[in-house]
């Protein structure tokens, strides 16, 4: 399930505040330097892209990570970039949601990722249907991210990992990768406020108003990932009676 710490390292080497918009699955993290997370290496970052999932893989999820369609959809109460509580399940009664799941604002996949859906929002809004964006970045550090790419659907707070637990995508980094993170000048712990060392595993889960799900994409690659135009396709088909 993970890329070797090489190339995870190789990457965020050329990430963080330089990277546009991206995201990704299962990979390392947390680092106890005092780093913040806007000291982050200068390097120049090479040209990079999210891939878009191979359509015979879209709907998959790894062994063990993700729930199932046909599952509720847990309810979880989470920060947005104010520090005020938003309920999931509120969100869900509102009208069908993509639950997007991604590793931070240090990872330039995520952010690619979550540029793609902010251009995508009016498309979705047509369709009827929600985004929000959960990560186990801390309230001011989602509000940066938000800010940067001009997000304009909600990014909450998960640091301590309820949702990321609940939903089945949480990723625990060994001891290994958190000290390659340090050595490197990413500190994880910067980003979440905490000390766990855990980031989700990148996922999308489609949630109806009846908060059931309605469809799971855990990714396997953190490079890899559906594109908004997929998604809409899915919403497309799942909706198609309505």
């Amino acid at each position: 399930m993970r890329s070797s710490i090489v190339l995870v390292l190789s990457l965020l080497l050329a990430s963080c505040k330089q990277a546009p918009p991206g995201v990704k699955s299962s990979d390392a993290q947390e680092a106890p330097s005092a780093a913040s997370p806007t000291a982050l290496p200068s390097t120049k970052p090479p040209e990079r892209s999210l891939a878009e999932t191979p359509t015979e893989k879209l709907g998959t999820a790894p062994n063990g990570f993700g729930l199932k369609v046909g599952d509720p959809a847990p309810d979880a109460s989470l920060s947005d970039i104010t520090g005020s509580a938003r309920s999931l399940s509120a969100l869900y009664a509102e009208r069908p949601t993509l639950v997007i799941f991604y590793r931070g604002g240090w990872c330039p996949f995520c952010n690619l990722q979550i540029h793609d859906f902010s251009l995508a929002k009016p498309d979705f809004d047509e369709r009827g249907v929600g985004i929000v964006a959960i990560s186990v970045d801390k309230p001011s550090e989602e509000g940066k991210t938000q800010a940067k790419h001009s997000v304009p659907f909600p990014m909450l707070s998960d640091s301590k990992l309820v949702a990321h637990r609940a939903y089945r995508v949480l990723h625990v980094t060994g001891t290994d990768e958190r000290q390659a993170f340090a050595a490197h000048g990413l500190d994880l712990s910067a980003y979440s406020g905490e000390s766990h060392g855990s980031y989700a595993v990148p996922a999308i889960f489609l949630v109806d108003q009846a908060k059931t799900v309605r469809f799971v994409h855990v990714a396997d690659d953190y490079k890899t990932r559906p594109s908004a135009k997929q998604m809409l396709e899915v919403v497309d088909r799942i909706f198609a009676s309505k």
